[in-house]
């Protein structure tokens, strides 16, 4: 390897610079074709700058590998283009050395070989896996007049000697490292510049180089920043907000194919949206479980829109046949979505996609391919199951593969129970006597048969409620029929111990139902919603599900799963046998996803 870049030095040094021009185009045209690394600088630079769209952030990459190209070809001809070099702020410089600071941006190795011809410059060489190309690079950093220092007492003897010591910090963060933010995420920042600068009272000069044309560069030195009376992470926060100035007008001048943002501690979450509650309702939940995994959650949600009927017959096929990570999905979303849909998803970032339900599965898919993000689904999708690395269904479904989860009932995470039940309480004017909650939903097929089971059970909870000494709160939902509304009110407006009885149809607040919940002793609830009785038991309170109607087979076994969790009651309705238990489906649910969430990290 050292002998081969000695003569491919030595031919270059002698070639027209048309052809060292030529040479790094082409490098740079190879780096840009290579998928992986293009993959990682697409997904650093939407990191970076989230709003810009697919097409210009291909484009800073593009220009980026070019870039990247010729950097590498100017390092083998550097003595070449001194002459074309400007450095701008160099009397900001003090005699008596210091730090002197950069990121991978311009071409830093030739910037600071041609600094070093007018001051005296050293750099801590970082070794090479290959150490022929290791050799090599020194070699001619030391041609360049600039000291490499192979230890760190080296390095601290050179700052004695009012050195400019050369320091990137973007790069070979230490494990101790801090985390500091850098374009909005906390990235760890390596601290060893700052670290010398307060530990010898040295000054930090920034530097920042681009390229103004062809083998042509320009230097900006900043002003000395004094470590002194300042903590370390602010002065690494006041550094990187530097370099974020200078990138942001300036971004294809970066080396975007490093993973700057691998070892972040904070995650972008997008949740989709199909506009139907329950759905979106337990996609929040799954973002509250990941929540629990220690990272800072950023969640953004879209609301999604389909061009067209043909457009989401059209995204299940192109979900099933796109790869795992594939740039192009980006294109496909603006086939299938409307212009609003599409634009939000062009100008955003995700690590990590949620949905709920089949509507928005392939929606979910293409967005994470494009995203290079990690994908959660919540129910069944239509889209095959291994497209996805993590899959959310209820035991009752009855699917089973490597990345699904089975949870019990339908997806929840109680949060806030206590500051809704005090909204309640104040709403609803509640007094402080024990309650009973109950939950009435609608039919799923013979609303005659609904009705009249309701009407038989009325009379026995009425009996139940002065039994026990209960106060009620009552919540009808948006599929109870009219003349169950009307039947309830009749029963239960006049009724002494009733204290809250709301209609969903005609005003329905966002607290009532987790509200009411958390203030009752017992709640009962309708058999045919699985979606209030999972939410119900989820919250840890003594259930009762009552069957107002013929369950299909999906809730026979949704209700056989939770037996033991919950208390049942079919006519007679002789609530005088029952014993409502305590249910331990929030615990459960935790349990079994705490590892399966470690996916998406």
């Amino acid at each position: 390897m050292y002998k081969l870049a000695n003569t491919i030095r030595y031919f270059l040094l002698k070639l027209p610079l048309s052809f060292s021009l030529f040479l790094g185009y082409l490098l740079g045209f190879l780096f840009y074709f290579n998928f992986h690394r293009r993959r990682i600088a697409f997904k650093n630079v939407k990191m970076a700058f989230p709003a810009k769209t697919s097409r210009e952030a291909l484009r800073i990459v593009r220009r980026s590998s070019y870039n990247l190209g010729l950097s590498i070809v100017e390092c083998l001809i550097a003595p070449r283009i001194y002459q074309n070099i400007t450095i701008k702020g160099e009397e900001n410089i003090e005699d008596n050395g210091g730090i002197f600071v950069g990121i991978h941006s311009g071409n830093w190795e030739v910037v600071i070989s041609a600094f070093s011809q007018r001051h005296k410059i050293a750099v801590f060489a970082n070794s090479q896996k290959n150490k022929s190309l290791d050799g090599f690079l020194n070699e001619l950093r030391k041609q360049g007049e600039i000291r490499v220092c192979l230890t760190i007492k080296e390095l601290i003897n050179c700052l004695k000697d009012n050195y400019l010591v050369g320091v990137v910090i973007d790069h070979g963060a230490e494990k101790d490292a801090l985390m500091v933010e850098f374009f909005s995420h906390l990235v760890p920042t390596p601290k060893g510049a700052v670290y010398l600068a307060k530990k010898f009272n040295k000054p930090i000069y920034t530097n920042f180089s681009f390229r103004t044309k062809r083998f042509s560069h320009c230097s900006l030195i900043g002003k000395p920043i004094y470590p002194e009376g300042k903590e370390e992470s602010q002065i690494l926060r006041q550094l990187n907000s530097i370099y974020e100035k200078y990138l942001t007008d300036n971004p294809w001048e970066y080396f975007w194919y490093y993973k700057r943002f691998k070892h972040k501690r904070d995650r972008d979450v997008i949740v989709l949206n199909d506009k139907r509650p329950g759905h979106f309702k337990q996609a929040l939940s799954l973002v509250k479980f990941l929540s629990t995994k220690g990272y800072e959650l950023r969640v953004k949600i879209i609301e999604v829109n389909y061009r067209n009927r043909f457009s989401r017959i059209l995204a299940d096929i192109l979900a099933f046949l796109s790869p795992q990570s594939l740039l192009f999905s980006s294109r496909m979303l603006s086939w299938l979505m409307d212009k609003k849909t599409f634009d939000q998803l062009d100008r955003m970032h995700a690590d990590i996609v949620v949905s709920a339900g089949s509507f928005m599965a392939p929606v979910n898919r293409l967005v994470s391919s494009y995203a290079g993000a990690k994908s959660a689904v919540v129910l069944r999708p239509n889209v095959c199951l291994r497209k996805f690395d993590l899959v959310v269904i209820p035991e009752h479904d009855r699917v089973y593969a490597p990345n699904v989860v089975n949870v019990k009932g339908a997806l929840f995470y109680p949060e806030g129970t206590e500051e809704k039940g005090a909204k309640c309480r104040d709403y609803f004017n509640l007094s402080s006597h024990k309650k009973t909650a109950l939950f009435i939903g609608g039919p799923l097929g013979d609303k005659k048969e609904f009705l009249r089971k309701l009407k038989d059970f009325i009379p026995s909870f009425k009996k139940f409620l002065q039994r026990e000494n209960c106060k009620l709160l009552l919540s009808t939902s948006r599929r109870t029929p009219v003349e169950a509304e009307d039947y309830l009110e009749k029963e239960f407006s006049g009724f002494f111990d009733t204290e809250a009885l709301v209609i969903a149809n005609r005003n329905n607040q966002d607290f009532v139902f987790e509200g009411f919940i958390s203030l009752s002793q017992y709640v009962f609830v309708s058999s045919e919603s699985i979606s209030m009785i999972s939410e119900a038991a989820s919250l840890n309170k003594a259930c009762v599900c009552v069957s107002f109607v013929s369950e299909d087979d999906k809730r026979k076994v949704f209700l056989k799963s939770l037996e033991e969790e919950i208390t049942f009651l079919d006519e007679p309705y002789d609530i005088k046998s029952i014993e409502p238990k305590d249910s331990s489906i929030f615990e459960h649910n935790l349990k079994v996803l705490e590892k399966p969430l470690n996916r998406l990290f």
